[in-house]
């Protein structure tokens, strides 16, 4: 799906996801130097290329372009599939600029405008076709005569999700994958706990919904904030709009819906990495949104699923991938990012083919740089650390009042629920409905893995409403940089809650793993709302239907609350 995202308050942001596909910048940005030495080499040995309008079972023809390797030439076929292409003929040369490095490795290409997108007929409703298309392109390919009876397939983000789609078909002349950035479980892309996420599926929505449709009304003045949040396909695009409509309506994880066939549910690729058997690479970063899910993928599969699999993190955020090593506000990683040329996506290749080893992505093995340690561990999976670490908050009672028509608190950055990436904060309590708990500085250093926790004790005079926290962290250089953070109501838990009384809620937060150092201060911030995630009502009840929110006085106190770390 996305690229990174800087939301705007009250819901109005800019697109969050790439305009170009991830896959191919990796590979373009990596391939220039490769292109421009090989050139005259290319001419005499690169190989033709093709254009064709490729029917799909509803007669809908969809614009696929790739290598066509000399006559009697039959050679593995890489498969990428995009919605993130216009019509342009600089799109068109930079699909051609893969061609050659990937042909020079020993691979054929085909890459194919998703419908609805660039070239391609029809709409473009996310989701909706993917898995009929992924399917069809799949049985194009083996009727072409070039094809060796191996395929490959390439994509990250939602060019990922178009594969996941129809992956537990297993069908078994796919031989490998890279599928970065993108977990199987579309709830993690739409929801925290029940709370709609503005920042990622929903702004995403907005913009890339029935894109080339002229006649589609848009209107900027309605925002995702605003309620009811079940009227805004409606009050926005004039019409109901199912893929949307249905996710709004089924806030619950156990919700049976997504687990059905509904448009939107993403249900079919919920089992795509357990029942698959071809060796996949999966990559991700501790910032990216979808991290938290690829962690459950990687722990939910069998031991022998794994072991012809690999996982790589690293240490930014969806878009990490991009450059070499990434330097953020907080300075350089070394060697932090999860491909260090892109050219060694190709190994991954080879090895499915040979069985040989391959040297970054070790089968059946977890790889993931921690932060400020700075060095990549190996281990096979992520767990947390033996040893427990309990901070308590502080002291006191902090309260303050949450207006949800209010514009959102705009937290920079998102670790990992929606976009943002490490960035650095604001001061503490930079508003009154925000408060910020300094914890004293620490005397020790840590190395922390895993999933943190905290546990709040708080009160409120509304009969539900919502409670937001955020962990950052200040090293030497005086800035505060972002961990972790959450977000949960009072009555997530069934339980019901008595307007007036305490009650305890817990977080548990994206996996992670970073080295604090003495003198490093962490603090904790609490509020009730964020830009990345629709507003809470105040009332009980299913959030989407409300149409008259509430003002709410809330209170956390210090006292009885804690933040917990895992070292190892």
């Amino acid at each position: 799906m996305p690229a990174s995202h800087t939301p705007v308050p009250h819901g109005r942001s800019r697109g969050p996801f790439a305009r170009f596909f991830v896959i191919l910048r990796w590979l373009f940005l990596g391939a220039v130097v490769l292109v421009i030495a090989v050139t005259a080499s290319a001419a005499l040995f690169g190989p033709a290329t093709f254009e064709e309008m490729v029917p799909m079972p509803d007669g809908t023809k969809l614009y696929t372009f790739g290598t066509k390797p000399k006559a009697g030439v039959k050679m593995p076929v890489i498969v990428v599939r995009t919605p993130y292409v216009d019509d342009s003929k600089q799109s068109r040369v930079a699909m051609a600029a893969m061609i050659t490095p990937a042909y020079l490795r020993g691979y054929a290409m085909v890459m194919q405008h998703c419908r609805g997108c660039g070239r391609s007929e029809g709409d473009w409703v996310p989701f909706e076709s993917e898995r009929a298309d992924g399917l069809a392109l799949l049985d194009w390919i083996r009727e072409r005569p070039w094809y060796n009876g191996e395929i490959f397939l390439l994509g990250g983000s939602y060019h990922s999700s178009v594969h996941w789609a129809y992956l537990d078909t297993n069908p078994p002349d796919i031989k490998g994958a890279v599928m970065p950035v993108m977990d199987v479980d579309t709830y993690n892309a739409i929801y925290r706990n029940g709370f709609f996420k503005i920042g990622l599926f929903g702004t995403w929505t907005m913009e890339f919904y029935r894109k080339r449709d002229r006649s589609l009304k848009r209107d900027p003045s309605v925002h995702l904030a605003d309620f009811p949040l079940a009227d805004f396909s409606r009050r926005y695009w004039g019409e109901p709009v199912p893929s949307f409509d249905n996710v709004v309506a089924h806030p619950r994880r156990d919700d049976p819906y997504w687990h059905s066939d509904e448009p939107g549910s993403g249900a079919a690729g919920l089992r795509a990495f357990l029942d698959s058997t071809m060796p996949i690479l999966l990559m991700t970063g501790f910032y990216d949104p979808f991290s938290e899910g690829m962690f459950e993928m990687w722990r939910g599969a069998s031991p022998e699923r794994r072991a012809n699999c690999a996982f790589l993190v690293d240490a930014y955020d969806h878009d990490g991938q991009v450059a070499q090593d990434m330097k953020r506000t907080s300075g350089e990683f070394p060697g932090g990012g999860r491909i260090q040329n892109p050219m060694r996506l190709f190994d991954w290749f080879d090895s499915c083919r040979s069985g040989a080893p391959c040297a970054f992505a070790p089968r059946g093995k977890t790889r993931y740089y921690a932060l400020w340690e700075n060095a990549w561990i190996e281990a096979d999976a992520l767990e947390d650390g033996l040893r427990r670490i309990d901070l308590p908050l502080g002291e006191g009672v902090r309260s303050w009042m949450y207006n949800p028509k209010r514009d959102l608190p705009d937290f920079p950055g998102s670790g990992p629920h929606c976009f943002g990436g490490m960035r650095p904060q604001p001061p503490p309590d930079f508003r009154d409905d925000v408060v910020s708990f300094i914890l004293p500085p620490l005397e020790e250093r840590l190395d922390v893995r895993g999933r943190m926790r905290a546990s709040l004790a708080v009160s409120s005079d509304a009969e539900d409403t919502c409670f937001y926290i955020r962990v950052s962290v200040r090293k030497d250089d005086g800035k505060w940089y972002l961990l972790r953070d959450d977000i949960t109501s009072l009555c997530a838990d069934g339980a019901g809650y008595e307007p007036g009384t305490e009650k305890r809620i817990e977080f548990r937060f994206a996996d992670h793993a970073f080295r604090l150092e003495p003198g490093d201060v962490l603090r904790v911030d609490v509020a009730s709302a964020s830009s990345q995630f629709a507003p809470h009502g105040n009332v009980k009840g299913d959030q989407f239907l409300v149409r008259e929110p509430k003002t709410a006085h809330n209170s956390v106190r210090a006292d009885a609350c804690k933040l917990t770390l895992f070292v190892q």
